[in-house]
């Protein structure tokens, strides 16, 4: 036993002892020339003997300054201390350049630990006008290409840049991005420093997006605005102090906005491919099947896996040429889709098949067309074939050949015999009996009234007719939005918003049999003109899409009191859309 006590006291001083590491951190990197540089190193233990690093031309304004802090808690009848100890310097730089500062030690439990160097880039600074906002608080726009092909995409980044307090901030309007299939990555709001002409400034990346080229031309992407609520510090109160300290100062809103870039989008190159259906970017496809013998009327799954980088999103399922004797359904499509499609990702479609008859089949290879976007080239890639053989059903079902897919009756006896009585009657003169001739004669007459009651019916009582074609779009929009209803019960906000706008999006292509490819608001407009629907309904349509993209980034304390309401309203825009259509 007191062994196994030294064992288990010896491995967790060793992990202690392990954990134990001289942390170095600066509060400016890059810095500008003269400018205080803050370095601290920091050890999780009672440390002595500390040794200073080489600074390599920064001038030590102040240091080392040592400080130690403890902590204590005691958490499910444990009881646990931890010991920190800083060493900090406060230095500077006369002119600029890259400095490397070189490991520092300290002696922790009779042992020394080493730092790892640190470089810090230092640049020649610029003189601000602290009153300007324009040049103190703005948004940049970046974006991975400018000059791509129908079909490509790109991420761009909208940056905030500030040298103000900020006390909040919020997207107030997003751009419409006419002409791009878009997709929405997570970004990190946390602020770091970063170095413009001399000038620093505090920045953060607002919104990143992945966009998808859609047609070909100069496409704008158009400007992102962001309500600010700046701090002001009040002037001081010589005369009362304590208005200093509880009104200290004032918040003042400032609406900015990005600048509008173009992208200069190239059509495919021609002749396309047969089957390219306008899948760009670097794929692989393989495909597999579950079973290779079956019995009829059973089950089995054939699968198509592709992976790859680029539109791979907007890829919808392919046109298999199945066997005639198969019964095929839907397919089930999964996907890990990783920023956008930008890096490697993989999509899936399972189908499920059902052969009917017995015999030898064959799923045939099928051919996938993409545009390489680096080898500049259409690249055909091939499934493999798969031969099923299918063997009469196991459970006693009847089933045939699927040569001819008839079923052959059997008879008791191979040679009936030959009646030998015969038995005659008189042949009426008259063919048709008199009840039977008025019958047919009158039965014209007698359903043009019927019809003509009905359409009178119908024309007396529209409200039928309008609550059939209710019930059918309510029971389309609850489909569309059912997954978006679950997102709302899990209180997952980014999800839903996601989902209703995916919903409104598939609802629109499926409905107007649009390729998604081709999906924009302008295709919106133009199919709901088409279409007779109201301009109003159209409105509609397209704000609640822009209401989703900036929900998403909007205060998070009251989205949970507007999703009721939001999933309301894109069930009732759905609705109104499927009474509009004839």
């Amino acid at each position: 036993m007191k062994k196994l006590f030294l064992t288990i006291f010896l491995f967790f001083g060793f992990l202690i002892l392990k954990a134990q590491t001289l942390s170095v951190t600066t509060d400016k990197n890059p810095a500008i020339v003269g400018e205080q540089i803050l370095i601290k190193f920091t050890v999780n233990a009672k440390a002595k003997e500390f040794k200073s690093p080489n600074f390599q031309g920064l001038r030590i304004l102040s240091g080392p300054n040592s400080s130690s802090s403890s902590s204590y808690s005691f958490v499910n009848g444990e009881s646990k201390s931890e010991i920190t100890t800083t060493y900090s310097y406060y230095v500077s730089a006369s002119k600029e350049g890259s400095y490397t500062i070189s490991p520092a030690s300290v002696y922790v439990n009779k042992k020394n630990i080493l730092s790892n160097p640190l470089t810090i880039k230092v640049v020649k600074g610029k003189k601000q006008e602290n009153n300007n906002i324009e040049k103190n608080l703005f948004i940049t726009v970046n974006t991975s290409k400018k000059n791509i092909i129908v079909g490509e995409q790109i991420i761009v980044s909208y940056k905030l840049h500030t040298r103000l307090e900020l006390e909040n901030t919020e997207l107030s309007q997003i751009p419409n991005l006419n002409g791009f299939w878009k997709k929405d990555l997570e970004s990190s709001s946390r602020f770091k420093r970063e170095v413009i002409d001399g000038v620093p400034y505090n920045t953060a990346i607002i919104k990143k997006t992945v966009l998808t080229a859609q047609k070909s031309g100069k496409l704008e992407i158009d400007p992102i605005k962001v309500t600010c609520s700046i701090r002001i510090t009040n002037q001081r109160n010589r005369r009362d102090p304590f208005a200093n300290f509880f009104n200290s100062y004032n918040v003042r809103e400032e609406i900015i906005s990005s600048k509008a870039i173009t992208i200069n989008v190239k059509d495919l190159p021609s002749p396309k491919p047969n089957n390219f259906l306008g899948s760009v970017g670097n794929f692989e496809i393989s495909s597999k099947i579950d079973k290779k013998e079956i019995n009829a009327n059973d089950a089995l799954t054939y699968t198509i896996k592709l992976t790859g980088t680029g539109n791979i999103e907007l890829i919808k399922p392919f046109d298999i040429n199945f066997p005639k004797d198969f019964e095929v359904y839907d397919p089930k499509v999964t996907e890990k889709i990783f920023q956008g499609g930008i890096k490697r990702s993989i999509k899936t479609f399972e189908y499920l098949l059902i052969p009917r008859y017995e015999g030898e089949y064959k799923i045939p290879s099928y051919d996938f067309s993409f545009f390489d976007t680096k080898q500049k080239k259409y690249i055909s890639k091939y499934t493999k074939s798969h031969n099923i053989n299918v063997l009469k059903s196991s459970n006693d079902e009847e089933t045939v050949t699927s040569f001819n897919q008839q079923k052959v009756e059997s008879i008791n006896n191979d040679i009936n015999y030959i009646k030998t009585n015969t038995f005659f009657a008189e042949k009426d003169n008259q063919t048709i009996k008199l009840n039977i001739f008025y019958f047919l004669f009158f039965l014209p007459l007698i359903l043009m009234i019927i019809v003509r009651a009905i359409i009178s019916y119908k024309q007396r009582n529209p409200l039928n007719t309008l609550d059939k074609k209710h019930r059918l779009a309510k029971k389309i929009a609850s489909k569309r939005l059912k997954k978006a209803n679950e997102f709302m019960k899990d209180n997952n906000f980014d999800g839903f918003f996601e989902e209703i706008e995916k919903s409104l999006w598939g609802y629109f292509a499926d409905k107007f049999k649009v390729d998604i490819i081709n999906l924009s608001k302008e295709s919106i407009d133009n199919y709901f003109t088409i279409n007779g629907i109201t301009i109003e309904i159209k409105n509609q349509f397209i704000n609640l899409l822009n209401r989703c993209e900036l929900e998403r980034y909007s205060p998070v304390s009251n989205k949970s009191e507007q999703l009721s309401s939001l999933l309301s309203e894109a069930e009732k825009i759905i609705i109104n859309v499927e009474a509009e259509l004839k």
